[in-house]
């Protein structure tokens, strides 16, 4: 390829799109908008292969990878490695919260990328690939880190994009995806958030560059796209990504209250259903109750934890009062419910970690919805990891980072939770396929299309079933490291067998039952869209 006129064959960006990579496809809109030829190629780990044969099709100049978190830079790294290897030559870049915030050590750990778009991208990527052949003029191009030599060089930083209307719409060349029959799209209303959990890198992601914490699209903006996927695409289902949608202040409470009067203006309210993500000072019942008049539908709720002591860690800036508040609040009002949840923090003893274990029973135990938890991870730029440094107790590695709690028999009692639940709360076939299916049955009953009150009354109880083991085997195993001491536990395989026998089988009986409601499901939605008009009229 003759280098003179490479950045002419256009730009390929590759990343993971379990839920459409919004971002990406947000740069890809920009850089057409400009004329500039751009594709997206999804990636996940084992496809390299798929990912070279769309190279050799398109010969792309560029190509953007998303490293969105430190985790999956080692997959990243192996495709690379791939690419370069079977003689692909283009420019690699890459962005991302990690490479933002970390373009030195990214470069470091990845030698076959040429340069690093930090923070928002739909600017400096254009500035990139428009100067691909020049790299003396590297140095002008705001936002981007690359070598010099030995070194490596970081160009000042661009403000954040003032008007998120100015952005075109994203993406979606492939054909849209469906949910329980239902057509789904993901939406982004606004970027960025006022608060500062210390777990969390979306702070300092948008915080580190001059602009607002948190900027929105207008609701004439958003509803107008809402507008455009119903009637074009059929869509009926919308999953808005925001980090926190329904933020407690005044200015969102009106942007709010316009939105919803732009969804009844267009006609989609009663025809079209939606999902958020908020925090659980976010719920007011009056506020809620309107919104789910216009089809909100779902709510993501980042509780994180049920104990003091962690949520004052974690930054939360609310109570275990407040949490348990909230998710009564949105089972009354019947929605779709999930929720994040930290069962281990650094400030973790075994009395904070046996109060969130009768958290999770408290909120769980009646099959409203599935419970999941895990540990937190100190991720790269967070307060949390920038503490965990200064004391000592950071360990593991860049992309893997962990550390210690100050009790050696709890880091075993985590060791042991991590092992036991891995399937349950990582597999397909674990809670992860219980939460969907729990949603799946709620938006079909929503839009009345399976009428199986059977069904739904099996997939609660199936829930209730799963909780209930989990806390159980939580507590036990909670009161054998404590009593015996987790050396003790460990050289007495007995009691440990005993547990992960007991909690093993009731998920094999609980995963059985759950895909053969699954399949039900499926098999319930799929028969009016080939056989009549009754799924379409049922939709509006």
């Amino acid at each position: 390829m003759n280098a003179k006129h490479r950045h002419k064959n256009g730009v390929l960006l590759v990343g993971y799109e379990n839920q459409e990579n919004l971002g990406l496809r947000s740069i890809i809109a920009s850089l057409r908008k400009n004329g500039h030829k751009a594709e997206l190629q999804p990636f996940f780990p084992g496809n390299n292969h798929a990912v070279l044969e769309t190279l050799r099709k398109l010969n792309p100049s560029l190509i953007g990878f998303s490293l969105i978190f430190q985790f999956t830079l080692e997959h990243f790294a192996e495709l690379m490695r791939y690419l370069r290897q079977h003689g692909v030559t283009a420019h690699f870049t890459a962005g991302g919260h990690f490479p933002s915030l970390r373009p030195s050590e990214t470069l470091e750990l990845i030698p076959e990328l040429d340069s690093i778009v930090r923070f928002e991208g739909e600017e400096s990527i254009i500035d990139l690939y428009s100067q691909l052949d020049r790299p003396a003029g590297w140095s002008e191009i705001r936002s981007i880190a690359y070598r010099k030599g030995n070194i490596v060089v970081l160009t000042p930083l661009r403000p954040l994009i003032g008007n998120l209307d100015d952005i075109p719409t994203v993406v979606r060349d492939e054909s849209i995806t469906t949910t329980a029959g239902i057509k789904t799209a993901y939406m982004l209303a606004s970027r960025g958030c006022h608060f500062n959990c210390s777990f969390c890198s979306i702070r300092q992601f948008y915080g580190t560059v001059e602009g607002k914490l948190r900027r929105t699209r207008s609701p004439q903006h958003v509803a107008e796209e809402m507008l455009e996927l119903f009637t074009h695409r059929n869509v009926r289902l919308f999953s808005f990504q925001d980090d926190d949608f329904a933020a407690r202040s005044p200015a969102q409470k009106q942007w709010i209250g316009e939105f919803l009067k732009e969804l009844r203006r267009n006609g989609l309210s009663g025809k079209i259903k939606w999902k958020i993500s908020c925090r659980v000072d976010d719920i007011h019942p009056l506020l809620f109750q309107e919104m789910a008049s216009h089809g909100l539908f779902a709510v993501y709720l980042g509780v994180e934890s049920g104990n003091e002591k962690g949520l004052k860690t974690l930054n939360k800036q609310t109570s275990v009062g407040k949490n348990m508040e909230a998710i009564e609040t949105l089972k009354q009002m019947h929605f779709a419910l999930s929720a994040g949840f930290m069962l281990f923090d650094p400030s973790s003893t075994f009395s904070s970690v046996r109060e969130n274990i009768e958290f999770l029973s408290a909120i769980g135990c009646d099959g409203y919805f599935p419970i999941n938890f895990g540990k937190m991870l100190p991720y790269t730029g967070t307060p949390i990891e920038q503490e965990l440094r200064l004391q000592g107790r950071l360990k593991g590695t860049l992309t893997h980072p962990d550390y210690d709690f100050l009790d050696s028999d709890l880091d075993w009692y985590a060791f042991l939770v991590q092992k036991l639940f891995a399937r349950r709360n990582f597999s397909p076939e674990g809670v992860a396929a219980l939460l969907g299916t729990d949603f799946e049955y709620r938006l079909a009953a929503a839009f009345d299309l399976d009428n199986s009150p059977e069904d739904i009354a099996a997939m609660k109880n199936n829930i209730a079933r799963s909780n209930t083991l989990a806390v159980q085997t939580l507590r036990k195993l909670l009161d054998a490291v404590t009593t015996m001491g987790a050396e003790t536990l460990l050289r007495e395989e007995s009691t440990l067998l005993s547990i992960a026998d007991e909690e093993w089988t009731g998920e094999a009986e609980i995963t059985a039952r759950n895909l053969r409601l699954r399949q039900k499901l499926h098999d319930a939605v799929s028969k009016p869209v080939k056989e009549s008009a009754g799924f379409a009229e049922k939709l509006g």
